[in-house]
């Protein structure tokens, strides 16, 4: 156990450390993705939900709100020509930043408490959602850039860094979730409650700045662009880069897959199933446990298939549950801790993979211009899937309609359409993981399963020689 926990220590101050910018760089990455775990926990997710059904949101009004960031983000494609202008774009990017949160959490925290009319809330909600947004969509690749810089060159390193990452946020907002929800609950038949909710809001934008100040420590490295980048660019840059372009195909595929039912879940859960705040909460925190369980074996998968069959691989397994939660209704609401257990362990596969998709053959060169590409198709991609997914939800709302002997809500046929999705998209990346792949990291695998074979035959030859000796 000493041993292990020496070796754990040595691998993390591998990863981050204050030796040089580099390191350095990676841990302040790291303590900006806590502080952005700690305060999403409160604008995000099932406190989000909660936050719009107490000023009288429906599913198909939160289905709204959720996909108005998508929309506005289209206005990424002004991001490399705006960005291309400032040679140092650290001061700009955190002034940015410090503006849009004002407008996302405080100016909508504000807002529903002065206007009173549901359909009014409702189109002001979108048009604060909508201008923090676009104006984000502006500068958001910038940070994309800027850390970028500081991630590991080996692909070795650069799981663990990605790992770290993700076990440090998911044990820090397990216990976030846990505290909070249970307050929250405590505090169900109390007007408080909302007071809480509110009060949540206004603690994550003080812990917005706090961030802004330790990014603001992070160097800043010259940016690689284009001379007279033009916006049309956005558009046709990355058609250049082939497998690239592969890469983009995934990570569209996937936003539109995930997101049919992004938000509208929890509402199902919250108003539908009339599970607790400190149930839903528990169960996500299981998902930290099995990461902090199983990532050492979603690792040895990334290594032997690579990120992206690891990725289909992952969706592939995630199939079933979607069909368990379509038939989970309130007489068999038992199913939903042991399939969220389920699709938990899958997904530390999805996300480890999934992480480093988008940089597997990123180019050096005109790299803004490439995220601004990503974040344009990312974001409509993800609108398309929520549009579909609040259009499903839209048939009943918030009744049942009797399906196969079943009193089901609409929203769980976003289940089953994201159970046949995965099923087919994992299996073409199964099996055409190689066109994904950039030609270094195909010989790497390759290499490795050469290494395995010689290994299994040299077990094979001991055994049997240790078996002839005995004989």
């Amino acid at each position: 156990m000493i041993k292990r926990m020496k070796n754990w220590l040595f691998s993390l101050g591998d990863i981050y450390s204050l030796k040089d910018d580099k390191s350095k760089g990676r841990l302040i990455n790291l303590v900006s993705t806590l502080l952005a775990t700690f305060y999403n926990v409160f604008i995000t997710g099932i406190f989000y939900t909660g936050f719009l059904t107490m000023y009288g949101m429906s599913i198909t009004d939160t289905g709204i709100l959720t996909f108005v960031p998508y929309i506005a983000n289209l206005f990424s494609i002004f991001s490399p020509k705006l960005l291309s202008r400032f040679k140092k774009r650290k001061g700009v990017l955190l002034l940015a930043k410090a503006i849009y949160y004002f407008i996302y959490i405080v100016l909508t925290t504000v807002m529903p408490q002065f206007v009173t009319d549901p359909s009014q809330r409702l189109t002001l909600f979108i048009v604060v959602i909508a201008a923090a947004s676009g104006f984000w969509a502006l500068f958001g690749s910038g940070f994309t850039i800027w850390f970028y810089n500081f991630f590991p060159e080996s692909n070795e390193r650069r799981m663990r860094y990605f790992t770290f990452n993700q076990i440090f946020s998911s044990v820090l907002s397990s216990i976030i979730l846990l505290v909070s929800g249970f307050i929250t609950d405590a505090l169900s038949s109390s007007p408080y409650q909302d007071s809480l909710i509110i009060i949540f809001r206004y603690l994550a934008f003080g812990l917005v700045i706090i961030e802004l100040i330790v990014q603001s420590r992070a160097k800043e490295y010259s940016y690689v662009e284009t001379a007279d980048l033009k916006i049309s660019d956005v558009f046709t840059l990355a058609f250049k880069y082939k497998k690239f372009m592969y890469c983009m195909l995934v990570t569209f595929t996937w936003c539109f897959i995930a997101n049919l039912n992004n938000g509208l879940w929890n509402y199902h859960l919250l108003n539908h199933m009339e599970f607790s705040y400190t149930l839903i909460n528990t169960v996500s925190v299981l998902y930290t446990i099995i990461l902090l369980t199983t990532s050492p074996i979603w690792r040895k998968v990334l290594k032997r298939y690579s990120w992206i069959k690891t990725f289909g691989i992952s969706m592939a397994l995630f199939v079933p549950t979607e069909f368990i939660f379509f038939c989970m209704t309130k007489e068999s609401a038992w199913l939903f801790v042991p399939n969220s257990i389920i699709q938990h362990i899958m997904s530390v596969g999805i996300n480890i993979s999934y992480s480093n998709i988008f940089y597997i053959n990123l180019p050096e060169e005109n790299s803004t211009t490439l995220v601004a590409f990503n974040t344009l198709g990312t974001n409509i991609f993800a609108f398309l899937g929520l549009m579909c997914g609040t259009w499903i939800s839209s048939w009943t709302g918030d009744s049942t309609m009797v399906f196969m002997g079943m009193d089901v809500y609409s929203v769980l046929f976003t289940c089953a359409l994201r159970g046949v999705l995965l099923f087919i998209f994992g299996i073409v990346l199964i099996f055409k993981w190689r066109s994904f792949t950039k030609d270094s990291d195909i010989e790497e695998i390759e290499e490795y399963a050469k290494e395995r074979k010689i290994t299994r035959e040299l077990k094979k030859r001991m055994k049997a020689q240790r078996k002839a000796l005995r004989n």
